[in-house]
């Protein structure tokens, strides 16, 4: 099992980098859009999940799926979980629904939703 972490806040990938380590679950941690952009394009490794939260600074969540789904539609090939603090309406969810996201996680997400999440793209 292999999850790429991509979220600018120290203290959300600090916490989740933690339960992952006690589960022995591998993970790599990107705190920068255009960095993660460019891992989920050329996907130097496997990743049987992808959680992308949508606020961040410079290029957001948002944007990666924009140019995601420009650059042959990558999301759709991908798992990518969104989790975010965000207030997203049902309106919202449908449509990043509509571009190929698996799902949407919101923050503060348990442990319970990760270990849910675990076993689900496992």
């Amino acid at each position: 099992m292999k999850v790429l972490i991509i979220d600018d806040n120290r203290d959300v990938t600090s916490a989740i980098a933690d339960f992952f380590d006690s589960m022995e679950i591998n993970y790599k941690i990107i705190d920068e859009g255009k960095e993660a952009l460019e891992e989920i394009v050329n996907q130097t490794e496997k990743y049987n999940v992808i959680l992308l939260d949508i606020a961040m600074p410079q290029l957001s969540g948002h944007d990666i799926l924009e140019r995601l789904k420009d650059n042959g539609d990558l999301i759709r090939s991908k798992n990518i979980v969104l989790f975010t603090a965000s207030t997203l309406t049902n309106n919202d969810i449908q449509k990043y629904s509509n571009l190929g996201i698996k799902e949407v996680l919101r923050k503060p997400m348990s442990l319970d939703d990760l270990t849910d999440l675990i076993q689900k793209y496992s």
